[in-house]
């Protein structure tokens, strides 16, 4: 009687016992969720009680996936539709299907209870190959031993979550016992749901085709301090994300950092004399516009050399006329995740795509960051669903303080049916959005309609060219959306006292031969335009990329502090002006006309891509001295870059 009492077994369908056990793996993710908090609490301690629930909440979005990643396998073998489901032997496997990576994952939060705060970040998969060489074994039982009360801890509880699985047994589920015409029917209709739960779990609870599967950088949505986003995250969801991404390698050209300095430092002390040339800017709004897929080769004010051609952006023509343009300007990815990072944090793809890795959890110094140190309001703009390409939680870890997307747009009349708000109404929507803000502000706008499936508005059909290439009339729909955008924005209070910077997330299309080679496939227009100021000119030679953005915003305001950035000061005499991209994993330095190719460890070519633009003469065994030259620069950046991404060093204080 007394082992009844202390070991009471319920009965019940399947179904309902299925439910019960996987809300077993909840409890105990929540349960080492709040373990982590209370070992944890100094880190967290300046956070309130309504951040603390906000960022638990978010934190069960994370908890569903890590806990449909652990037990996928629990899942479909108890829905499979077959009657030997209630078999003994097979209960046996589905009951250690759960228990086993339960437990593990249990283990994997309880340890970091200990281990956060010599990492000040969630442990990844990388773990492994950190104490690959450290004598796993004798390490694994120090820390055994060393931290023997998070061991007792975990035995404890991993010995109540079986006692509490076993306590429910499963007995026939309804329509087992009927016709197998129903059975079949009914439990592949389970199992179908199942699956389709599974995968939206792991998507962070969505189907939309805006979203990509979901990453860890989706933790900082629930947090206002990027370094709380710990307690969104947990453990096992963060180990099984990063398995495969071996991280960056730690290369070694220089022999210390005083020498790699020389070459190159990403520690920027912004020179005064951009901000004394243009002394007019200090203290005005800043306005960075993203144009989606906006290549160099659409641009007629930027191709003129070129025979018979016909330009595509009249309006931003227009508009470079009356600013600071760059003809030697380069995006260093080719997608839009990689442009982000770029723009707003000088942090180019060198082999990682930051916003989609698992560094997406380092310290960076955005724009919003830094000039929210100056008293500056902040807003980003992007007329896509909320969530889409994971814009939200990127900007947020940038210091942006609102988010203005498709949600807060609330007019689905001007849906495009794809990918968000047509061009034309958000950028005349965002013009009222920035009248709102308190000045000075940092706006960043990202516009979208030159995407594929490369349409425009009904009643814009046949005014634009098309030159047999879709995108084509997609660039000219949303130059013209630009146009509006500053016919409006003209006439408002805020416009004669803002810098906007007009780029491209990356280059795109083959209309011309000419940008089909290596280095014109980055190919990208950059201006600067600050009304009524000496910001005013055309330079067809220096070689710039988007991570210079980041310091030539900060120095033409006067920002007093250091800042981090692999790019450079496009207005300063004495900074390196290159550019850095990432060509299917070969690393290229584009400077001055020429372009050296880096494998990482080694230079495999240079080209002069001006006068040979589809790299046909490599040059590396007549030119040593000056592929050398490159590729010290080139060799300072990779080992800056892997580094810091590796120590979580990616600002100007660490």
């Amino acid at each position: 009687m007394m082992k009844n009492m202390w070991n009471p077994i319920w009965k019940t369908n399947s179904w309902w016992a299925f439910v019960y056990r996987l809300a077993l793996a909840y409890f105990f993710f929540g349960l080492a969720r709040g373990l982590f908090y209370l070992f944890n609490y100094r880190f967290f301690a300046d956070m309130t009680a309504e951040q603390v629930g906000r960022a638990w909440m978010g934190g069960l979005r994370f908890d569903t996936a890590a806990v449909l990643y652990l037990n996928v396998l629990f899942i479909l073998l108890s829905f499979l539709p077959f009657r030997f489901r209630m078999r003994r032997a097979y209960r046996i496997l589905t009951d250690w299907t759960f228990l086993v990576p339960n437990a593990l994952g249990l283990i994997a939060g309880l340890a970091d209870c200990a281990y956060y705060p010599y990492t000040l970040k969630r442990t990844s998969s990388t773990v492994f190959s950190e104490f690959g060489h450290e004598g796993g074994g004798l390490l694994m039982g120090h820390l055994i031993l060393n931290y023997w009360y998070i061991t007792l801890l975990a035995i404890v509880l991993i010995v109540v979550m079986v006692w509490l699985y076993r306590r429910v047994q499963p007995v026939r589920t309804y329509g087992e016992k009927g016709g197998r015409l129903r059975y079949y029917a009914l439990h592949t209709l389970a199992l179908m749901a199942a699956i389709t739960f599974i995968i939206w779990g792991i998507r962070g609870g969505s189907f939309a085709k805006a979203w990509r599967p979901m990453t860890m950088s989706y933790a900082n949505l629930s947090v206002d301090k990027v370094e709380h986003r710990a307690l969104v995250l947990n453990t096992p969801y963060s180990i099984i994300r990063t398995i495969g991404k071996n991280g960056l390698e730690e290369k070694h050209f220089f022999a210390t950092e005083e020498e790699m300095h020389r070459v190159f430092n990403p520690v920027h002390r912004l020179s005064e004399s951009t901000s004394a040339r243009f002394g007019q800017l200090r203290g005005r709004n800043v306005m960075v516009i993203i144009i989606e897929s906006f290549a160099r080769q659409y641009v007629g004010c930027l191709n003129e050399s070129i025979p018979n051609y016909r330009g595509y952006t009249p309006c931003f023509d227009s508009l470079s006329r009356k600013g600071y343009l760059f003809e030697q300007a380069f995006a260093n990815g080719r997608k839009s995740i990689d442009a982000m990072p770029s723009i707003l944090s000088s942090v180019p793809p060198l082999q990682e795509h930051f916003i989609t890795s698992h560094y997406s959890g380092n310290e960076i110094e955005g724009l919003a960051t830094a000039l929210g140190r100056m008293g500056y309001h902040s807003i980003f703009l992007h007329g896509a669903p909320n969530g889409s390409m994971g814009f939200d939680a990127f900007v947020k870890q940038a210091g942006y303080q609102r988010y203005f997307g498709k949600t807060e747009y609330a007019r689905d009349e001007d849906f495009d049916g794809v990918w968000g708000i047509w061009d034309e109404p958000f950028l005349l929507r965002a013009v009222d959005e920035l009248g709102q803000m308190k000045q000075p502000f940092v706006g960043t706008l990202f516009t979208l309609s030159s995407h594929e499936p490369f349409r425009i508005p009904s009643q814009y059909q046949g005014k634009f060219p098309n030159e047999g290439e879709p995108l084509v009339q997609c660039i000219g729909y949303t130059d013209h959306a630009l146009g509006e955008f500053f016919r409006k924005a003209a006439k408002q209070p805020w416009f004669e006292n803002t810098l906007f910077v007009i780029t491209a997330d990356h280059a795109s299309g083959d209309l011309l031969p000419q940008y089909r080679t290596a280095v014109g496939r980055y190919a990208v227009p950059l201006l600067f335009y600050a009304p009524g100021s000496d910001l005013i000119g055309m330079d067809r030679t220096t070689t710039v990329q988007q991570a210079d953005i980041l310091p030539t915003v900060l120095s033409l305001l006067g920002y007093p502090h250091p800042v981090l950035a692999y790019g450079n000061d496009i207005f300063s005499a004495g900074a390196p002006h290159f550019a850095v991209t990432d060509f299917d994993g070969t690393l290229q330095l584009i400077e001055n006309g020429f372009v050296l190719r880096h494998d990482g460890s080694r230079p495999l070519g240079l080209y002069d891509y001006l006068h040979d633009p589809d790299l046909q003469v490599d040059l590396l065994p007549s030119m040593g001295s000056h592929a050398d030259s490159m590729a010290r620069r080139v060799e300072a950046v990779i080992q800056s870059f892997n580094h810091r991404m590796n120590a979580n060093r990616m600002t100007a204080n660490k």
